[in-house]
């Protein structure tokens, strides 16, 4: 715009009058154009930009207010001021006649040189500041449309984000119902995505998410949508699609995810769960469908990596209550609802008890105990198991310090760390910060990792072994025996303790098992290489004798002590050593032992729902909100969590009926949906003692 010439329109019959225009305001930044006619100046108008137009009134032809009405009618040149040159002796209605076609100003013949100039050189001016004024306002869109493609779009992979696909999502829900379409909803979700972040950085991870991103992009239609919603998370509307239409689709992305994803020198093979749901079977309202989207895509990661769910497969009570648990437990720590239990380690040549490992539970207000078997994996799930694991260290270290000022034992305790500590690049500051702050020996720590922990990660886990190692704290090879390359990780790591796992120790009694003989090998084994051998789950006198027969170091299980309360593990080892009489070395004594003290153990699954309790409370809400006895056999099946399919099927009914009694079902309970149909339940069973 800098470098352009300023045009400016010189208009008049006579080439004299031009030329003494000309010599008045010329500059080198103006380009004055000549017509010497109304026509001429019409046809310049259409191929130049004016900033003013000096027009002649009087001319043959086309006059100049003939001109002037033109130059204002057509949309492009209206606004350009035009200076209108007449002759002195003009009247007062011939003067105002040009200001009613246009005019801006007149300038009288014969003119004034310096008036002449000056009311140009204003003119241009005020052309530059609109010009100006356009760049600007020019300038101003583009930036509100990139900022508005900003705040609807990723900025890493350029796909339509949340925001986006929430007004889309409400669009096309309207849409499909006025057409009368179905509507597939799916939710991408990466199986261990996080892991790629922690071990080689957000650059590499979002190199490959960019990849993903392309690659999602180029399976579906030209008619569906595609959003990232989270870290990695994506979801995919697929307009007029039934369930077999997004199961086509759903193959397809774990069919291509197969092949590897190459960032850098880094080969990826990632996996996928993914969650579907339709319009309108699972729901008629943009929440609706996402919650129940959002179940299926934890059904499905419930199944296992690399897996797809449809919502209305079946969410059952079990799995509601996975689903509750999963978003209470991000307040279990705020609420002080985890506790620490500890289960003694019985050294056999002394019968001491040398350390313990540290067990967590989680106290819920509504569920009561639950197990870690069952809440660790939904924490591994996210972050809160480094936070839940930077509390038990820190608990353990309290719990110490206690032990060691009431009785000075000093006890060293194990504890269980997730895979996900290993690529924590500031672990080893972390542990070395905590035993600093509660002034704890680091000999007293035990840190027990599994095989699965070791597992593509190998060189950063052993520099991070070797690390703690060399701060004098204890590291113990868990569940041995389950994973892929036990021989190689004993070789190649430095551990100090192995712990046989508990599925060999079941069968150790039995010679005809090979169980035997896998725990003398491991045993050997270990004493070869100068590690200490800890057997876990050791339940009968039996098992106890055929380990000691094996010359095991030292075992753990109910045989000897359940996990304790710290005040009730501390009055054990009091006890023991003050009538020092754990155990002796002859069997008969381990017999009057487990008379005394063996506990028998319920080998029912302490997770298991009691279905007694679920349907009674079943029968309840039949009761209470006057269900038949067909809707009644629908509505159990639902909560065991049955397709309407799969309900017809059973109760060799038609698919349109089990909907219609589903329908009946929701509206005489007052709720919308399958999932608050189960909360109901669940909210009668916890009503009852001892549901769970």
């Amino acid at each position: 715009m800098e470098n352009e010439k300023i045009n400016i329109l010189l208009v008049d019959d006579r080439p004299e009058n031009i030329v003494a225009l000309e010599a008045i305001i010329e500059r080198d930044e103006y380009n004055l154009v000549k017509a010497y006619s109304g026509e001429e100046a019409l046809k310049y108008l259409l191929k130049y930009d004016f900033a003013v137009i000096l027009l002649d009134v009087q001319m043959p032809g086309m006059d100049g207010f003939s001109t002037a009405k033109i130059i204002k009618a057509r949309e492009k040149t209206k606004n350009i001021p035009i200076l209108f040159i007449t002759a002195n002796n003009q009247d007062s209605q011939y003067i105002f006649m040009g200001y009613s076609v246009g005019a801006i100003d007149y300038i009288l013949k014969p003119f004034d040189p310096i008036i002449l100039k000056s009311k140009v050189e204003r003119f241009v001016e005020i052309y530059l500041l609109r010009q100006k004024l356009i760049s600007q306002s020019n300038a101003l869109e583009e930036k509100n449309k990139l900022i508005e493609y900003m705040a609807y779009h990723d900025g890493l992979t350029n796909l339509p984000n949340r925001r986006m696909f929430n007004d889309q999502l409400v669009a096309k829900i309207s849409k499909a119902k006025q057409t009368n379409e179905t509507l597939g909803v799916m939710y991408v979700d990466l199986d261990r995505f996080k892991y790629i972040n922690d071990s080689l950085g957000h650059l590499v991870g979002d190199k490959l998410l960019q990849q993903i991103a392309i690659k999602l992009s180029s399976i579906i239609r030209e008619e569906d949508f595609i959003a990232r919603v989270g870290g990695d998370e994506f979801i995919i509307l697929l307009p007029n699609s039934g369930t077999e239409d997004c199961l086509e689709v759903a193959e397809t992305i774990i069919k291509q995810f197969k092949k590897p994803f190459y960032i850098d020198q880094y080969e990826f093979y990632m996996t996928t769960c993914i969650g579907l749901s339709i319009f309108p079977y699972d729901g008629e309202d943009s929440d609706t469908i996402m919650k129940n989207v959002d179940a299926a895509l934890y059904r499905a990661k419930e199944q296992g990596k690399n897996n797809y769910s449809v919502y209305h497969s079946g969410m059952n009570i079990k799995s509601y209550r996975t689903y509750l648990l999963q978003n209470d437990l991000r307040k279990a720590i705020e609420h002080n609802q985890l506790t620490l239990m500890y289960q003694p380690k019985i050294h056999l040549s002394t019968g001491k008890v040398l350390s313990a490992e540290a067990l967590i539970r989680w106290n819920h207000p509504k569920w009561g105990t639950i197990s870690p078997a069952e809440f660790i994996p939904l924490a591994e799930e996210s972050d809160l198991i480094i936070e839940i694991d930077r509390w038990v260290l820190i608990n353990v270290c309290k719990q110490i310090n206690k032990w060691k000022e009431s009785h000075n034992i000093p006890l060293r305790i194990a504890i269980n760390f997730s895979a996900q500590h290993f690529i924590q690049r500031n672990l080893i500051k972390e542990i070395e910060q905590i035993l600093k702050d509660y002034n704890v020996d680091p000999h007293l720590i035990e840190i027990e990792i599994t095989e699965t922990s070791l597992l593509g990660n190998e060189e950063a886990v052993k520099q991070t072994l070797l690390q703690l190692k060399e701060m004098n704290i204890k590291i113990t090879l868990d569940d041995y025996g389950t994973g892929y390359s036990s021989l190689h990780y004993l070789s190649n790591f430095l551990f100090d303790i192995v712990k046989i796992d508990r599925s060999f120790i079941q069968d150790v009694a039995n010679k005809e098992k090979n169980s035997r003989a896998i725990v003398e090998s491991i045993i050997t084994l270990a004493r070869n290489l100068d590690l200490n051998v800890v057997a876990e789950g050791v339940e009968t006198v039996e098992q106890l004798n055929a380990l000691i027969d094996l010359q095991c170091e030292e075992v753990q299980g109910y045989i000897f002590s359940r996990p304790q309360l710290p005040d009730n593990l501390l009055n054990y080892i009091l006890e023991c050593e003050e009538k020092n009489k754990l155990f002796s070395s002859n069997s008969s004594s381990f017999s009057s032992y487990q008379n005394e003290n063996v506990i028998l153990l319920n080998k029912k699954n302490e997770n298991e729902l009691n279905q007694d309790v679920i349907q009674i409370a079943i029968q309840n809400i039949k009761t209470h909100h006057a269900l038949s006895t067909r809707e009644s056999e629908v509505f159990s099946l639902i909560v065991d969590g049955l397709s309407n399919k799969e309900i017809s099927e059973k109760l060799f009914i038609s698919e349109h009926t089990v909907k219609n009694h589903i329908t009946n079902i929701l509206s005489k309970l007052c709720v919308s949906d399958r999932v608050q149909a189960i909360a109901l339940v669940y909210e009668t069973c916890m009503n009852k003692k001892n549901v769970l």
